[in-house]
C-alpha cells in the first residue's frame, strides 16, 4: 500500500535538498545548485464546504443520543473551532445566561498527548451566546455527568 504525504511533502524535500547543495557549493564539493532552478508550486489549501442545513439537520438526527451531541450541536450552532470546543469546561459555561467564555484549547502534543493552552490571541478569547438547542443538551449533558460521577467523591466539585 503506498504510503500517502501531505501536499507540502515536495516543497519540504526541495528546501532540504536545496539547502543541501547550497551547503555543498559553499564547501566547493559541487560547482553550482541546481535545486536553485527549480520551482516548487504552493499547494492550495484544501477548500473548506460547510454543511448545507439540511445536512447539518440530518446529522444532528443521525447524532440524536450519542454521549456527543451537545459537543456537535455546539459546533454546528457555534462555529466554534474544534480545540475551542475540546478545551470547553463547565466554569466556561453560563447555561443561566447563555453564554460560554472561550478561554483555551485543547491541542496534542508532540508526544501524543493532549494539553489545554491559552487562546493563540487576546481577541481569540471571548464570550458567546449559546443558542436555546445547546442549552438543553448542556443541562441534559450536565446532569447525566453528575449521576455518572463516582459517588465517593465531594458533591460540591462539578464535573469538568
Amino acid at each position: 500500500m503506498p504510503v500517502r504525504s501531505s501536499p507540502l511533502t515536495p516543497a519540504y524535500v526541495h528546501s532540504v535538498l536545496k539547502s543541501a547543495l547550497e551547503h555543498a557549493v559553499r564547501e566547493e564539493e559541487n560547482p553550482r545548485n541546481v535545486a536553485r532552478n527549480v520551482r516548487t508550486g504552493t499547494p492550495r489549501p484544501r477548500r473548506f464546504e460547510p454543511l448545507t442545513a439540511d445536512e447539518a439537520r440530518k446529522f444532528l438526527t443521525a447524532a440524536s443520543g450519542h454521549r456527543l451531541q451537545p459537543l456537535f450541536e455546539l459546533a454546528l450552532h457555534t462555529g466554534l473551532r474544534k480545540g475551542e470546543l475540546l478545551g470547553l469546561r463547565w466554569e466556561d459555561l453560563d447555561l443561566v445566561g447563555g453564554l460560554a467564555s472561550i478561554r483555551r484549547t485543547l491541542q496534542r502534543t508532540n508526544s501524543g498527548g493532549l494539553t489545554a493552552l491559552p487562546t493563540k490571541t487576546k481577541s481569540s478569547e471571548r464570550r458567546i451566546a449559546l443558542p436555546t438547542p445547546c442549552l438543553r443538551s448542556l443541562e441534559q449533558h450536565r446532569n447525566r455527568q453528575r449521576k455518572e460521577r463516582d459517588p465517593t467523591e465531594p458533591r460540591s466539585k462539578e464535573p469538568r
